[in-house]
């Protein structure tokens, strides 16, 4: 025959490890998906980062010449060096002063009574006006208390123009005194247009627009790519735009975008419009806030970066693929190699359930080490089955107890000495029954009762170790230990009782008279050098047989010594007396046991 050929375990572990070496490599690979998601979200971010800081920039240079400009002029008025008044000369400081500030739209001077000038940069002409009350800046010409507001370093506010009423942004610097009076306050109006060109290139990422805009409260436009083609106004807002998304800036709902989540001081989010989904970024800079947000931001297509988001997609499913491939081939090899071990498994819980016929014997697998074991496990159920037929022949003629203490422990059936409880058993009118039936039907009335009397002292512990004709020894606590089996003995002899008096035997009914004494037995097995029997004897087994006997005298069906009675729990004992055993001195003490 020819030898099969075997795989080694090592090579089966190599194929194994070669599996989680496929995993490694998705792992790796799914590591190298994230850096590049990571280095695009991280570029995208850069780039967005860098728009709105370009925008500041501006801002800032667009605002900072005014406030320089605004403080010059309040400056020389506090100083003397300039002094307001509707004539040529103030018009033509005011000329002078914004003619390098293209984004100076008007510059104004308002005393504490609401009087004053206001200079028209584009038309060149100097007003003298007076402002309405509820336009005015409010000043304290009497310096009663601090005066806080408008501050000296000058606040940017939303103010009218006194000659149309339309609001823009307005720079406003005291001109406070010395004693701290407030003569009058200098206002530097600006012009959006320049700072509007501004925002007239936008940004490209791959095919898409990254739109940069600069909003008032949500709604006026300050920075735009349109405003550099829109007929000049004085305050165009989003609905003057052809721009659908900034219309729906401040209403829409507003989705998260956990891509753009690291641009700092920034919110992103995604709104969903008529004309489609866009991305807005947008960053707030507190330091002109002109009576409402200003706010500076950048739109786009959520498509932006997508060719790139696309290309790593592609990997990120070629490496799914080979991933999943590495773990379904390691579940396959993992399942192969676990087949035989599951087999072993299951046998050894049939083995340790005491089910040996329902073992199966194991096959022979190809790997030899699996193969080995598989062979010596059935020559182990083999060799077990042939232990459980001969303690099964055994436990025929010796109680089942000392059947399986005997084929576990050799010296179990050296005699010893023990303490255990000595129940005997014997049936009343035994004779005169056997005189009326066949030999026969003896038998089958005394294998009926004795199965069931068997089957009451093994339930509660107990081991019967002789058949007496039609007597019963049992014994409790040897050779197997019991903590309750004087208790456990009295149980089984009123469950017999019991038994006795509902039942029939063979179609005849029956009687019975228990003793039970507990003391010290030898207890060993006894006999023949070739032929043993397990049995126990000696004073406290004459006792239990005497107490079975003075039954019939006392007209009783139990009987115990008092050393019995003192372990019974769950019964009644009743005192009969003291009576003497032949053999002994000492009397006895007798209680008759009935259920409580």
């Amino acid at each position: 025959m020819k030898e099969t050929r075997r795989i080694g375990i090592s090579t089966l572990l190599t194929l194994v490890f070669s599996g989680l070496v496929l995993v490694s490599t998705g792992t790796l690979l799914a590591v190298s998906m994230t850096n590049s998601i990571e280095n695009t979200r991280d570029a995208l971010t850069a780039r967005i980062e860098e728009l709105l800081e370009e925008a500041l920039d501006l801002t800032e240079a667009f605002y900072k010449p005014m406030e320089a400009q605004a403080r010059w002029l309040a400056q020389d008025i506090r100083s003397g060096r300039v002094v307001p008044s509707g004539g040529e000369a103030f018009r033509y400081l005011l000329h002078g002063a914004a003619a390098d500030n293209e984004q100076i739209s008007a510059i104004s001077y308002q005393r504490p009574d609401g009087s004053g000038y206001f200079y028209e940069v584009e038309a060149g002409t100097l007003h003298t006006v007076e402002w309405p009350r509820a336009w005015r800046v409010p000043l304290n010409p009497r310096a009663e208390g601090p005066q806080t507001w408008p501050p000296e370093a000058g606040e940017w506010v939303l103010r009218p123009s006194v000659l149309d009423g339309t609001r823009l942004g307005t720079f406003l610097v005291p001109v406070r005194g010395d004693d701290g009076r407030d003569t009058g306050v200098v206002a530097v109006r600006r012009n959006q247009i320049p700072l509007a060109r501004t925002f007239a290139a936008n940004a490209m990422v791959g095919q898409h627009e990254l739109v940069r805009f600069m909003l008032f409260n949500n709604r006026v436009v300050i920075g735009h790519p349109e405003l550099a083609t829109m007929p000049k106004s004085v305050r165009p807002t989003v609905d003057d735009l052809k721009d659908p998304f900034l219309k729906e800036v401040a209403d829409a709902r507003r989705h998260p975008v956990a891509l753009l989540d690291r641009i700092d001081g920034a919110e992103s989010f995604r709104i969903d419009t008529a004309a489609g989904p866009r991305v807005i970024i947008l960053r707030e800079v507190p330091e002109y806030t002109a009576g409402g947000s200003l706010l500076v931001g950048v739109h786009f297509d959520p498509r932006a970066g997508a060719p790139e988001l696309n290309r790593i997609l592609t990997q990120a499913g070629l490496g799914a693929t080979i991933l999943i491939c590495a773990i379904l081939l390691a579940i396959w090899l993992g399942r192969r190699a676990a087949v035989p071990v599951r087999r072993l498994a299951t046998a050894a819980e049939t083995v340790q359930d005491e089910r040996l016929d329902d073992v199966e014997p194991l096959p022979m697998g190809r790997v030899r080490e699996l193969a080995t074991a598989s062979i010596a496990f059935n020559s182990m159920v083999d060799g077990l089955k042939e232990r459980k037929r001969i303690r099964d022949l055994f436990g025929k003629y010796v109680p089942e107890g000392v059947a399986t203490l005997l084929v576990k422990d050799d010296d179990a059936s050296k005699p010893r000495i023990a303490e255990a409880t000595v129940l005997f058993l014997d049936i009343a009118g035994f004779s005169a029954l056997s005189e009326r039936l066949s030999a026969a039907e003896v038998v089958d009335t005394m294998n009926a009762f004795f199965s069931d009397a068997v089957q009451s002292v093994e339930e509660r512990g107990g081991m019967v170790a002789q058949f007496q004709g039609d007597a019963l020894l049992a014994v409790f606590n040897v050779p197997i230990a019991q903590a309750d089996h004087a208790d456990a003995a009295v149980q089984a002899a009123l469950a017999i009782l019991d038994t006795v008096d509902q039942k029939t035997f063979a179609r005849h009914r029956l009687a019975c008279r228990i003793g039970i004494n507990t003391g010290d037995v030898v207890a060993g097995a006894i006999g023949a050098q070739d032929r043993l029997s397990y049995t126990v004897y000696g004073d406290t087994v004459n006792v239990a047989a005497r107490l079975e006997s003075l039954n019939k005298e006392l007209d009783t069906r139990i009987l115990v010594a008092s050393s019995t009675a003192d372990g019974v729990r769950d019964a009644r004992c009743e005192p009969k007396g003291e009576i003497t055993v032949r053999g002994r001195e000492a009397p006895v003490t007798v209680f008759a046991v009935s259920r409580s």
